[in-house]
């Protein structure tokens, strides 16, 4: 019995066993287009930074395979809106001791096969507040707030009790 352990976990990736948000209309794959950002957010590196957290959030949470946007049945595409800094804690010097950034996008989900949109286009922001003591705070805030918003609008964009994409009762 103890050696057929060990056989059992080695056999299970091979049985095409999956967890995760189902497909919405039989797609078999899914990929995640190139960030694009509003022309009124100036910083700049946001979108490969996006795409990847879009990317690592479908992985995670989505029953499909990734494969390239040109070749996949379902279409992931995202737009930053805005990304800005805020003032923070000041100390009683009026020193700045902690500060935050503020993301919010847009993203949408297109069935390639059809060329429509599946379901709603959703909406996720995220603040995330950093202390300045480390010079290299705001990037993992910035971070953190990016894989925030990707999970929220990858585990919206997938929902399958959204109204669109909820069966009409038998008879109708």
């Amino acid at each position: 019995m103890r050696r057929a352990l060990p056989l059992l976990f080695l056999l299970l990736p091979a049985c095409g066993w999956r967890a995760g948000l189902p497909a919405p209309n039989g797609a078999d794959s899914v990929g995640v287009r190139a960030a694009e950002r509003e022309g009124t957010v100036l910083e700049r590196g946001l979108e490969p930074l996006l795409s990847d957290a879009l990317s690592e959030a479908v992985q995670q949470w989505v029953a499909l395979p990734i494969v390239a946007p040109s070749e996949a049945d379902l279409v992931v595409t995202s737009r930053i809106l805005e990304y800005r800094r805020r003032g923070g804690v000041r100390s009683q010097e009026n020193e700045l001791l902690e500060t935050g950034v503020f993301v919010r996008v847009s993203a949408e989900l297109h069935d390639r096969r059809t060329g429509k949109l599946v379901g709603q286009p959703v909406v996720a922001q995220q603040w995330s507040s950093y202390a300045l003591d480390v010079p290299t705070n705001e990037d993992a805030a910035r971070d953190r707030a990016l894989r925030f918003v990707a999970e929220t609008l990858v585990l919206e964009l997938f929902d399958d009790r959204a109204p669109e994409r909820v069966a009409p009762p038998e008879g109708r």
